[in-house]
């Protein structure tokens, strides 16, 4: 008789991952669920303890074995210290990216294996073929997640499993609800793996990494001064609101400068479009020529728009694009598809107008 399978749920508590792992458990295969620590429970807010104690209850509720797993140095130094780092150069960084290639799909995929684990399940929205380690959009155009999954190797998504692709987040919901599950109208949280109460990511990086506020000035494109502000790491290029400034019209961040600490406003959005950008760090997950063309997405709410990459030397890569975009920023990801089919993506470093 052959043996049931064993996957490893990646379970955080909240209602996606639950339901992935319910659906595998009704699948007939054998389920473990492991939840990460990545934070200290302090007493300041957003380390999750609430999310501890009912993954616990909810793996009970589905009569799953499940273990915890200590990352807190790992996520402090591959994502937190990253991306502060990244705020304080000017760039806008892109956590949950790496979040994913480093510790979920990376660290806890490896603790998976240590368990006998045949492969690890995820509650993301997108659609996976494991056996080709081909990533595709998910049904729900709304939750789809592929974007921030760009950068992870075949070999990464070979050994995962990602059963809510094919369905919508109502029907998530239904699910979880019909299996009577307490987390089933669990309200969806931003930045849940790291926060403070009040604080946006930057500010609460700040906060825990105690930064001294480095104070600069706001200036418009001639360089006349609009204001001050309490430190770069608050603002990304293409922002609007919070800017603490009147100019008599909409404004927008059209510059950062690292080494002066200024943040520069214009009121013309056409300043923000750009049509050239390099990526480095390149990750393709399906085999592509030295150019090829493709759809790119440069922010996780864009449109994707046609245009062609160039491989180059260093595990970089040029991209052109046929129609310009607003505001692709320094840090985040660059995703590439064909059609639905995910090709891979980098991180962008640089970002310009073809002929500037």
């Amino acid at each position: 008789m052959t043996a049931k399978p064993l996957f490893a749920a990646a379970m955080s508590g909240g209602v996606d991952s639950t339901v992935a792992a319910a659906l595998a458990r009704e699948s007939g295969a054998r389920v473990v669920g492991i939840t990460l620590i990545l934070r200290d429970c302090d007493g300041s807010g957003g380390c999750g303890s609430d999310d501890r104690e009912q993954v616990t209850r909810v793996a009970a509720q589905l009569g799953i074995e499940h273990h915890f797993l200590d990352l807190r140095g790992e996520f402090r130094e591959k994502v937190l210290e990253y991306s502060w780092n990244e705020y304080r150069a000017g760039h806008t960084p892109n956590p949950c990216a790496f979040c994913n290639f480093h510790l979920k799909f990376g660290l806890l995929a490896e603790h998976a294996r240590r368990l006998g684990a045949d492969a690890m399940l995820t509650g993301h929205y997108a659609v996976l073929d494991p056996k080709k380690g081909e990533l595709r959009h998910a049904v729900d155009t709304g939750k789809d997640q592929v974007y921030f999954l760009a950068l992870l190797r075949r070999e990464q998504l070979q050994f995962c499993r990602m059963p809510l692709g094919n369905l919508t987040k109502d029907e998530v919901r239904l699910k979880a609800a019909a299996l009577g599950l307490e987390n089933a109208r669990k309200k969806e949280s931003q930045d849940a793996c790291f926060g403070v109460p009040g604080e946006a990511f930057p500010q609460a990086l700040a906060t825990y990494f105690d930064a001294e506020a480095r104070p600069g000035d706001i200036v418009d494109a001639k360089g006349k001064i609009l204001g001050h502000h309490q430190g770069i790491h608050l603002y990304t290029i293409g922002q609007r609101k919070g800017l603490g400034v009147a100019m008599g019209r909409p404004a927008y961040v059209s510059a950062i400068d690292p080494v002066r600490h200024r943040v520069v406003l214009s009121t013309d959005p056409q300043i923000l479009l750009r049509n050239v950008i390099e990526v480095d760090q390149l990750n393709l997950m399906v085999d592509r020529p030295e150019t090829f063309v493709c759809e790119v997405q440069t922010r996780y709410r864009q449109k994707p728009v046609a245009g062609s990459v160039t491989l180059l030397p260093g595990n970089r890569a040029a991209v052109e694009l046929d129609v310009p975009v607003s505001a692709p920023a320094i840090g985040q990801v660059a995703a590439f598809y064909d059609g639905d089919l995910v090709l891979g993506g980098g991180i962008i470093t640089q970002a310009n107008s073809k002929g500037a």
